[in-house]
């Protein structure tokens, strides 16, 4: 799906609601694809506005929806897909903050950005230097190399899914959605976007971090260019080209291009993977060492990145193993700070500010009906959590922009995706961890069969 929000009204006053999915309100539409819609929405529980993506179970050349009963396996692709993502943090990678299914569906909360994908740009007639097109592709490298670090393969990286908030500033969407693209109309077949797929995709062959990239190899030529590498006229013409086609030089294209940088996209987009740099790491450091040997590529004022970047947690690009997880890291990401040291955090934590509200069975699931758009009649309340055990509460929690969680010292995950836990009754310490700012430590008293709410945000 290619559609992201380009939010010029970000901070517009109050609009009416249209319809309404989970918690959230919606506002507007954005725009369509072949995944479904796009909406503006309001989240009340955070105060800020937000991209809703909901998913469309219409099959190609399908004329009505998917029944209920088929609509689950997709359901389920798709939310877990989507929570995964929602453990990416990473500057070139769209935030998720969270996913869900409700009777309208499923869906995904994500951040709201200004700004335009590659393709609109393109066919606007923008085309980039080529120092331009080399900081774009590296970013969005890097992006990939963390999210491979992961265990992430994205399978869809095309323009459309590169969302540029500057004129080098990239990022990264729609992380998992071809699986469920592919999955809903050629039965589970593993692909991506025709003219950028690697030859292991067209031929339903399995796939693994050099399918990205090859896709990634095929968007730097076409920067560098303005051409795409495969072109046809039918599918079968250009999966054709994919798979036996070998595209000229990018410097036999534009003479504006250097022999040693069209070289890093050929080999990018070698029909055998074993041909092509082993990882998007690999890539983004053949790229950077080429800027590196090349300064008068990039002019200045062409990177529009913030002189200092956002400092993201240093587990996010190195090797720690946090959360029993034992996520290895792709190492220092160019140009990034390192994470600081542990902030102070008080030894006896103020009382939270917290909501109490009573625990309710959670009702029983209902069938996916199509979603409205029309003003709802009243708010509705958020979902209530799920059964607990006797002598314990809930902690929700409500913090922005993510936190890591510990509760008394022990860590618990990151918030968003985790929004609630299951505590035994009596007082807790509650320490959130961003790290950009210093540690919020709180003191929090559990009810049993009760929930404690904890709202905190990071920052203005």
């Amino acid at each position: 799906m290619a559609e992201l929000p380009s939010e010029d009204g970000a901070n517009r006053g109050p609009l009416p609601t249209i319809g309404q999915i989970g918690r959230y309100a919606l506002k507007y539409r954005i725009g369509d694809g072949g995944l479904g819609t796009v909406y503006a929405a309001d989240d009340p529980l955070l105060s800020r506005r937000v991209a809703i993506k909901t998913l469309n179970l219409m099959p190609a050349g399908a004329r009505t929806p998917l029944e209920t009963d088929a609509r689950e396996p997709f359901n389920a692709i798709f939310l877990h897909e989507a929570r995964a993502a929602a453990h990416l943090s990473h500057p070139h990678i769209v935030t998720v903050f969270d996913a869900g299914l409700s009777p309208q569906g499923a869906y995904i909360a994500m951040e709201l950005l200004k700004g335009k994908d590659l393709r609109a740009l393109l066919s606007d007639g923008w085309r980039p230097t080529v120092g331009q097109a080399v900081l774009i592709i590296r970013r969005v490298a890097d992006a990939l190399a963390y999210a491979h670090s992961k265990g992430i393969v994205h399978r869809d990286i095309k323009p459309a899914n590169i969302f540029m908030v500057g004129r080098t500033q990239p990022k990264v969407l729609d992380f998992g959605i071809a699986s469920v693209a592919h999955a809903r109309d050629s039965g589970g077949a593993v692909g991506g976007s025709p003219h950028y797929m690697a030859p292991e995709q067209v031929r339903n062959e399995p796939t693994d971090r050099r399918t990205d990239v090859f896709s990634l190899g095929v968007v730097l030529y076409e920067l560098l260019t303005g051409h795409r590498a495969f072109e046809g006229d039918s599918l079968a013409a250009i999966t054709g080209a994919v798979c036996s086609f070998t595209p000229p030089s990018a410097d036999e294209v534009s003479t504006a291009v250097p022999p040693a940088l069209a070289s890093i996209a050929a080999r990018a987009m070698a029909k055998r993977p074993e041909d092509r740099p082993r990882s998007a790491r690999a890539l983004s450091r053949d790229l950077h060492e080429w800027l590196q040997a090349h300064p008068e590529a990039l002019q200045s004022g062409e990177d529009d990145a913030p002189a200092v970047e956002r400092r993201w947690p240093q587990w996010a690009f190195g090797g720690l193993a946090l959360l029993g997880a034992g996520l290895i890291g792709f190492g220092a990401w160019h140009g990034l700070a390192s994470s600081p040291g542990s902030e102070g955090v008080a030894e006896q934590p103020p009382a939270a500010q917290t909501t109490r509200v009573a625990v309710a069975p959670t009702p029983a699931p209902t069938a996916a009906t199509p979603m409205t758009i029309a003003a709802p009649a009243a708010a509705t309340t958020a979902a209530p959590a799920a059964p607990i055990a006797v002598g314990s509460g809930v902690l929700q929690l409500a913090i922005s922009p993510w936190a890591e969680v510990e509760v008394d010292g022990k860590v618990q995950g990151l918030t968003p995706p985790l929004n609630q836990l299951s505590l035994p009754a009596g007082r807790h310490t509650v320490t959130l961890r961003n790290s950009g700012y210093a540690a919020h430590a709180i003191a929090v008293d559990v009810e049993a069969n009760e929930s404690v709410l904890v709202k905190h945000r990071f920052g203005p």
